[in-house]
């Protein structure tokens, strides 16, 4: 039996929509259906630019907070046209939408009003008028009771904040959703040695790592040939490390192989905007990278959206990708140099402000310190000479700064 094929046009929605009309809204509901007998509708301010969509059904309220179809992110619903055989693609804002149930309106009895006004009425006699028995009563009651006009309030108080909890989320849920959105690797928190709280496994995965190219390297005769090797030519940090390991009596492939890996990350960031966007001429400026780890630097490192006009794939390194890229990129430095090294040469290699380099090494748990007495020895200056000069040192107990999900500090 054959197959049947047909074709579907695509474009993107350039109507104009009407001042006080409202398209397509794309809703979270925190992972809970809503019932099917809730009705939404949407409000907007008496300028137009800002919206609110509520619904509700006997039992529960849902309410959006206000929103604005300028969002920082772009998102796309397809709408398909049986008749025409066509789909559009319609911008949308992203709302949230939390059940909050409808709270039960409480009276009060009438009875109960009349008595508290009754045993006020009587204090405020027996305190003008009362024996000093009946005063010395009144103020041991007021000593050890709560005011008389509060009490009749106490359940509404109770309930409310019984369901307010319901739909607040926990301290514990809002700090591990911060934790989540750090831009450094996975980390072991409880670990007692520095070896033990980055796995390189978790920054570049095994297939990644022997894919990794080390035979033109290890082949190449003259210094000149080995850096036209690298995707990035200028990283003293990587330059000087790797040719030292290349020239050493005992080679050692997987330290080749991470210095490898840190110089096509320093690559990555390093491109246009154009250059991310032309796969083909990406793999060309990395030198023919295998495919496995140029596509799971795109997946790692780089936000995706969708072109309008025929859903073209739109590949974007915001602040917050980049943050991540420096952060992985630094942790494998941190393992390559035993977890303590100059930042210095990285801060000048990715022309980044010093200042810059230290947060984000701070981000990974390192303490920005003074070089020791052997390290200036080594270096041949004197202690006048070695002020100012620091080191990045991994610690254990690992201490994270406070992150509030921003752009680390310049």
């Amino acid at each position: 039996m054959g197959k049947r094929s047909f074709e579907v046009r695509i474009s993107d929605d350039t109507s104009e929509t009407k001042p006080d009309s409202q398209g397509p809204i794309l809703a979270s509901f925190q992972g809970v259906s809503p019932p099917q007998d809730v009705g939404f509708r949407t409000y907007k301010s008496a300028n137009g630019r800002r919206s609110m969509v509520v619904g509700e059904n006997p039992r529960v309220i849902y309410e959006s907070n206000e929103f604005t179809t300028e969002q920082s992110s772009e998102y796309l619903v397809a709408i398909y046209n049986k008749k025409t055989n066509s789909v559009t693609f319609s911008s949308v804002p992203v709302i949230d939408l939390v059940p909050i149930p409808k709270r039960i309106k409480m009276e009060e009895p009438k009875d109960s009003i009349k008595h508290v006004d009754f045993i006020m009425e009587k204090t405020a006699l027996d305190k003008e008028f009362g024996s000093k028995k009946a005063q010395a009563k009144i103020l041991a009651r007021e000593r050890g009771n709560i005011d008389s006009s509060q009490v009749h309030n106490v359940d509404k108080i109770v309930a409310n904040i019984e369901e307010n909890v319901k739909t607040m989320k926990t301290k514990e849920k809002i700090k591990a959703d911060m934790e989540s959105s750090r831009p450094i690797p996975p980390h072991d928190i409880r670990a007692t040695k520095v070896t033990d709280v980055y796995n390189m496994d978790d920054i570049v995965t095994p297939a990644e790592f022997d894919a990794i190219p080390v035979a033109p390297v290890l082949n190449a005769k003259h210094e000149s040939h080995r850096l036209s090797l690298l995707p990035f030519k200028s990283s003293k940090y990587v330059n000087s490390r790797l040719f030292i390991s290349l020239d050493a009596k005992n080679v050692n492939l997987k330290r080749i192989r991470l210095l490898l890996y840190i110089n096509y990350l320093m690559a990555f960031k390093s491109v246009s905007h154009d250059v991310l966007n032309n796969r083909q001429e990406m793999a060309t400026n990395m030198n023919g990278l295998p495919d496995i780890i140029l596509t799971n630097l795109y997946d790692r490192f780089t936000e995706t959206t969708f072109v309008k006009s025929g859903g073209r794939k739109k590949y974007k390194m915001t602040p917050k990708a980049e943050e991540k890229l420096l952060c992985y990129m630094f942790t494998l430095c941190l393992i390559l140099d035993d977890f303590r090294l100059d930042p210095e040469p990285l801060a000048c290699d990715l022309g980044l402000t010093t200042k810059r380099v230290h947060n984000l090494f701070k981000a990974l748990g390192c303490k920005i310190i003074p070089i020791n007495k052997q390290e200036i020895e080594s270096l041949g200056l004197k202690i006048s000479q070695a002020k100012g000069i620091k080191r990045a040192v991994l610690t254990v107990p690992l201490k994270l700064p406070e992150y509030k999900d921003r752009r680390i500090k310049n």
